[in-house]
């Protein structure tokens, strides 16, 4: 996968592909991902999930960074 920077989101409101990803449902891939996470400079395991849009799914990778408080990248390609 082509992983880009998404962003660091706080109180649960991230809009990616044009939706409101707190408002769909994550389903977890059950895999991970070596991610660098910019906020400490240290690469980390990312859990990956992916939400159903338009019957195509749509894959992210995502920590938390504190209370409500979460790191995203999303798969560009």
């Amino acid at each position: 996968m082509n992983w880009k920077l998404g962003k660091l989101v706080k109180n649960n409101n991230y809009k990616l592909w044009d939706v409101d990803l707190f408002a769909q449902e994550w389903v977890d891939t059950g895999e991970t991902v070596l991610l660098k996470d910019f906020t400490d400079g240290i690469r980390k395991d990312f859990k990956i999930y992916y939400v159903e849009l338009n019957g195509e799914k749509k894959y992210f990778a995502v920590i938390p960074r504190g209370k409500d408080t979460w790191l995203f990248y999303y798969n560009a390609d």
